[in-house]
């Protein structure tokens, strides 16, 4: 689908995702026909797609609330971890029903966009289809996903993100504990963070990922256990992080001490794919 045929569109909502759509959209040639805000009104709507850009918790009486008033020929939510059954009021004009994702951090930012993003993309056929087309056209990168593996989908998702977050607040108040001040902590483990995350994007996990565990340093992580006895919260997290590390660098030799030292049990390997 070229921009110039991108289709008009209708947003329902107006937070963070939804305006990072319409200056995606409007950056690609396409045109926004009317953006209709939190207070849903009950006039016929203009746009050929709809899109239904409000909190999960409030797409379904979205939903029911607009059956009737949009005429277009698709609709679509943001939700990465509800079905795109959930706009089933909807269909009974004859719109194809569909649900896309992209998995990128929005924090309102004016630069903010869908541009490189990764997009599930999931509902019915005519819906999935067009869905393709105009994340392309978007510049964003669209990947089928059925209903039934979004909410397992979405919850990798917000690890990776919310989840990478509160790791770095979980890292700083470590260091403030240790006597770095959080002016410093936060930037300095932030772009520890990011450093990583580059690497991961690039190789292979078994190559970047980095630390004692990896190298099989047993002193330092004798070390590491002594200092979490009084750290609860960071404790059982990095026994989950330790794992994940021992699976994915498997053969390096020690990890039986590794897990002793740890209090974690003898597993068997998992897929490192």
């Amino acid at each position: 689908m070229k921009p110039k045929n991108l289709p008009s569109v209708t947003l329902v909502g107006h937070g963070r995702a939804g305006r990072a759509f319409e200056r995606s959209w409007v950056a690609a040639g396409g045109r926004v026909a009317e953006i209709v805000g939190r207070t849903l009104q009950g006039h016929p709507l203009a746009g050929e797609i709809l899109i239904v850009a409000v909190p999960d918790d409030e797409i379904a009486n979205a939903a029911a609330f607009l059956a009737g008033a949009f005429r277009g020929r698709a609709a679509y939510h943001l939700s990465g971890a509800l079905p795109a059954g959930i706009l089933a009021p909807l269909a009974a004009s004859g719109v194809s029903l569909g649900s896309l994702h992209p998995a990128r951090v929005f924090t309102g930012a004016r630069s903010e966009n869908w541009k490189g993003a990764f997009v599930a993309v999931e509902g019915e056929g005519p819906a999935v289809l067009e869905g393709e087309g105009f994340v392309k056209a978007l510049g964003g990168i669209p990947r089928r996903i059925t209903a039934s593996a979004k909410p397992l989908y979405h919850l990798a998702a917000a690890l990776a993100a919310g989840g990478t977050a509160s790791l770095i607040a979980l890292a700083t108040r470590a260091w403030q504990e240790a006597g770095i001040p959080s002016r410093e902590a936060r930037p300095a483990l932030a772009a520890l963070s990011r450093q990583a995350a580059s690497a991961a994007a690039a190789r292979d996990f078994e190559v970047i990922l980095t630390g004692p565990i990896a190298r099989r340093d047993v002193g330092t992580v004798a070390l590491h256990a002594r200092a979490l006895e009084s750290q609860e919260a960071l404790r059982s997290l990095y026994r989950i992080l330790a794992e994940e590390i021992l699976e994915r660098t498997p053969g390096r030799g020690r990890e039986g001490e590794i897990r002793a030292l740890l209090g974690l049990p003898e597993r068997s390997r998992r897929s490192n794919s």
